[in-house]
């Protein structure tokens, strides 16, 4: 009996363990409760979980065993911060800080170990009105923001994008209320998790409390001078645990100026060619994208969210023209015309479901289900005088699926977070190509699962270390190819001062082929030349490391030096041999040695600049190297772009230039990327929003893209642009309505899908 006793006790005792909380209640100076402050909890300098206060002020969050530092925020108060254990707290008092004073109060950014904290300030959410204007204003590291284009990118590559940690489209970004924000986290090095996906970094915005109740968004934008047009509209209603959302968003391009230049030779003894090509390529677009999605938040702890998607997309391009070209030292000039059309449909559904537990345990499932349809057609024709039209068609039916499911696991370990997961999907696709009587079927499962351990080494030194394992298969019933690779991550922070801060980090990831590349399916394009892919295609291996060195003064100037070295290992690529059984010259991929980049990264700028003023300045100095079996390559390029934003009240004007181009040199292209300048102004009044965007006032030939082929076999240069982008003007008016009492909607950080179709075009 005594044992029985004993062991109950031991267990009853477990279970206080496991269940203990902070409690406690935030007031002002007056006693007034302050209602919905931000409430951390953190070990040393690492971020454990957070909550908000309600209503009344009062707090409660969940914790283990130990000592931690709890820190309360709120606008137009001083940071609150004590040392604590589990236990009451009592009422705490936020001291009101003077308007000027908030106004001033360095850049309101918090650098943790492992992302970047901002509470933005009351005359920057003021001006901003919806949350793409305020991302741009806030000068984060690596961070573009393209209000115009209504796109973001960190250090030039994918931003996963997430609400309360939900993987959400940048529409929702762009139509979200920049009022509605409490804070947001950013991340410029996603960590192992997200590796796989290649993303190069993470905006996660947290919002305040909801309201039960309903809210409708609808936007809308259009060129005044050409067929651009971007329009969202979302109604969403909310009540006691569930929130139903229904969501469109529509864009339509009608280019009809988009000229096109080309200068190009194919060289091999046995034949030679020469082509000059002048070609006008108008092209018309249309994208629709539904969401109806369910979610249901138990309580704080468990959710769980049901999403039905459906994408429709249809683009026909037209290209008219004439191509001048030598063949074995015949000249013919000819007339071209190419007409390609395509269509795509997508639908999905998206199951997620993540519950928190007691010391900082959560587990996350998410399954995605997602069907394609798709048609491809594409016809070329050339004519000459005195000789028979000859006509080159590449028509496509394809169809398939993929599945894909993930969980995810993180327990708390004293100072340090364990982060595991496991990711896997299944991918058919299956390809009809008409004209050659050629049909394939081609499956891939791609397996990856990974840990992650992140926390801190005292009070200034936080670190993260990542590995993963991936398993990807490729079976076209012929081959079957199968890979496993290692993917790695390490980041290491040093907080040298408030002001300064070191930072090195370190990614390994494979780079894998796409069933494109894969594919053995040749289609010829036109008289001269075809393109295959190639089942022996070798993965690659990429190597990317950097330091950053960052300064922040407490009036709002900063400096950030960043340098590091990209490094690509038996880097794949495209390139053209002669097969003389087809007298054509065929494109097809291959693998080099290797490619890298060293590189370095100035950036100075100012926030808060006589209040109403933010400046920024980025210069970056690149170094390529491209080396493959029968070539070898380097250049040189500096690169650099300016942005600034003044806001006043509901007002905001910002301007974004890129004053020197960049150039990229990979495997045998070399090319000149866009030089893009747009400038906005935007004005709120009430539940309106008014906005004007001017792009390219510098450039009348709008955004112009050059690439030279440094091949022995196809050399070549050609240069493509889109006229109707030159000096287009943009008007755009948002209007919200929402009503109703509180909902707080939980999170979401899994996102899976992204189906493969594996189609020779």
């Amino acid at each position: 009996m005594k044992r029985i006793l004993f062991t109950l006790a031991l267990a009853l005792m477990g279970v206080n363990t496991l269940a203990q909380t902070i409690t406690g209640r935030l007031v002002d100076d007056g006693g007034q409760p302050v209602a919905f402050a931000s409430v951390a909890l953190y070990t040393e300098t690492v971020l454990r979980t957070g909550t908000t206060s309600s209503e009344d002020g009062t707090f409660s969050i969940e914790c283990g065993n130990g000592t931690y530092r709890l820190e309360a925020s709120y606008v137009g108060y001083e940071r609150l911060s004590v040392r604590c254990q589990a236990g009451d707290l009592g009422t705490l008092t936020m001291s009101a800080l003077q308007l000027r004073e908030v106004e001033i109060s360095a850049s309101r950014t918090t650098e943790e170990v492992d992302r970047y904290v901002v509470l933005p300030k009351p005359e920057e959410v003021e001006a901003a009105g919806r949350t793409l204007v305020l991302l741009d204003m806030l000068g984060l590291p690596g961070l573009k923001v393209d209000v115009a284009l209504q796109s973001i990118t960190v250090d030039g590559g994918l931003a996963i994008l997430q609400i309360g940690g939900k993987e959400v489209p940048v529409a929702r970004l762009v139509n979200l209320k920049a009022e509605q924000i409490k804070r947001v986290e950013y991340s410029n090095n996603p960590g192992i998790r997200y590796l796989d996906r290649g993303a190069s970094g993470i905006v996660n915005i947290i919002l305040k409390e909801r309201e039960d109740g309903g809210s409708i968004v609808a936007n809308g934008n259009t060129a005044l001078t050409t067929g651009f047009v971007n329009a969202y509209l979302q109604g969403s209603y909310h009540v006691g645990k569930s929130e139903f959302a229904l969501e469109y968003s529509l864009g339509y391009r009608n280019y009809d100026s988009v000229p096109y230049e080309m200068e190009d030779s194919y060289l091999d003894p046995m034949r030679t060619v020469t082509r000059s090509q002048r070609t006008n390529m108008p092209f018309r677009y249309t994208a629709h994208d539904l969401t109806a999605e369910y979610t249901y938040q138990h309580d704080d702890s468990t959710m769980f969210v049901a999403a039905l998607k459906d994408n429709f997309f249809t683009k026909t391009l037209s290209a008219y023209g004439t191509m001048t070209e030598t063949d074995r030292g015949t000249t013919i000039t000819q007339t071209l015309e190419r007409q390609q059309h395509r269509r795509d449909n997508l639908p999905s559904l998206d199951l997620y479901f993540t519950h928190r537990m007691p010391r900082g345990r959560k587990v996350e499932l998410n399954v995605v289900g997602e069907y394609s349809v798709n048609r491809y057609d594409n016809t070329l024709t050339y004519s000459a005088e005195g000789f028979a039209p000859a006509t080159y068609a590449t028509d496509v039916d394809g169809h398939g699926y993929a599945l894909s499911a993930e969980g995810a696991y993180s327990v708390q370990l004293g100072t340090a977070e364990l982060r595991t997961g496991l990711q896997y999907q299944h991918n058919f696709a299956a390809n009809d190509y008409t004209l050659n009587g050629t049909t394939t079927s081609m499956t891939k499962d791609n397996a990856y699962l990974y840990a992650e351990l992140a926390g801190s080494l005292g009070s200034k030194v936080g670190y993260s270390l990542g590995t993963g394992a991936k398993l990807f298969n490729v079976s076209d019933g012929t081959d079957n190819p199968r890979y496993l690779r290692n993917l790695s991550s390490a980041r290491l922070q040093w907080r040298i001062s408030p002001q300064l801060s070191l930072t090195a980090s370190a990614q390994y990831t494979p780079i894998l082929p796409t069933l494109a590349a894969l594919s053995p399916v040749f289609q010829q394009t036109d008289d001269v030349e075809g393109q295959q892919g190639n089942p022996d295609l070798k993965p690659s291996e990429q190597l990317r490391a950097g330091l950053m060195l960052r300064y922040t003064h407490p009036k709002g100037y900063y400096a950030v030096a960043n340098t590091g070295l990209m490094h690509i290992f038996n880097t794949y690529f495209d390139g053209y041999h002669y097969d003389p059984a087809r007298n054509l010259f065929v494109l097809s991929y291959h693998n080099a040695d290797n490619w890298h980049v060293p590189y370095f990264q100035g950036e100075v700028g100012v926030k808060g600049l006589w209040d109403h003023l933010n400046l920024t300045l980025v210069g970056t100095y690149y170094h390529y190297v491209s080396k493959g079996p029968e070539f070898s390559h380097t250049r040189d390029n500096l690169t650099a772009a300016a942005n600034a934003q003044f806001y006043w009240k509901g007002f905001v004007a910002g301007a974004s230039f890129n004053l020197l181009p960049h150039y990229t040199l990979l495997a045998e292209n070399y090319t000149r990327d866009e030089m893009n300048q747009e400038m906005y102004v935007q004005y709120r009044w009430r539940s309106l929003t008014f906005t004007a965007m001017w792009l390219c006032p510098l450039n009348p030939d709008g955004y112009r893209y050059e690439v030279q082929g440094l091949s022995a076999v196809h050399p070549f240069c050609y240069t493509h642009w889109t006229a109707n982008n030159g000096n287009m003007v943009v008007l755009g008016l948002t209007w919200q309505m929402d009503f109703g009492r509180k909902f707080n909607k939980g999170e979401k950080t899994l996102n899976n899908g992204g189906y493969d179709n594996g189609m020779v075009r």
